[in-house]
């Protein structure tokens, strides 16, 4: 097996230095790369990267239980990173609450407001005076 192991059911809120707590003690972390929900961490020794993923698979990082296990997928590039999740799934996870929030007012009946919110953000951006045939 490689030195890369995957991280999944990562919490959205966890941070590198979070990450680099959770793996120290394992051997030296050459890269840490964390995306939404998912994330990777590279050592330096494929047998430190074996140690890690048979001692933190289902243990806790920021209060959600983790799957750590060897990564996966398809080398991209010549950097050996590896695409994950493979092609075709779902790249940025499930839908995050936010504080922001859209009002829609005095829209008309014989309207949707999402039709109404597509024309004002669509119209700055079409080319005008073309003339398709």
């Amino acid at each position: 097996m490689g030195s890369r192991v995957y991280i999944g059911r990562l919490p959205y809120h966890a941070r590198e230095k979070d990450v680099e707590r959770f793996f120290r003690g394992y051997g030296r972390i050459r890269e840490i790369n964390l995306k939404n929900g998912f994330g990777f961490v590279e050592f330096d020794d494929p047998r430190d990267a074996d140690d890690a993923v048979y001692e933190l698979n289902g243990k806790e990082l920021c209060g959600e239980r983790v799957s750590v296990e060897h990564a996966r997928g398809i080398p991209r590039g010549s950097g050996g990173r590896f695409m994950y999740p493979p092609p075709g799934r779902d790249r940025y996870g499930p839908p995050v609450r936010t504080d922001y929030r859209l009002i829609v007012e005095n829209l008309s009946s014989r309207c949707s407001w999402q039709r109404a919110m597509v024309g004002p953000l669509l119209l700055p951006l079409r080319p005008r005076g073309l003339v398709s045939g």
